[in-house]
């Protein structure tokens, strides 16, 4: 429903792909592919979580 720009726009928001997992869960049919979904969402995960080790190991605006 959204105009080409806009929809290539929507795939930079991780939120996109956790509700065409769910999508695909319920109903068999999605916007994006499942394995684009199941990939996307792992890269996000991995990102999150390096950036929760360097946070940690650096103690990123934590005062003494």
């Amino acid at each position: 429903m959204l105009p080409p720009f806009w929809q290539t726009i929507t795939l930079a928001n991780p939120v996109v792909y956790l509700v065409s997992g769910f999508r695909w869960s319920f109903y068999g049919i999605s916007d994006v592919s499942l394995a684009a979904s199941v990939g996307m969402i792992a890269l996000f995960l991995v990102a999150c979580l390096g950036t929760i080790g360097w946070i940690f190991r650096t103690g990123y605006r934590l005062k003494p």
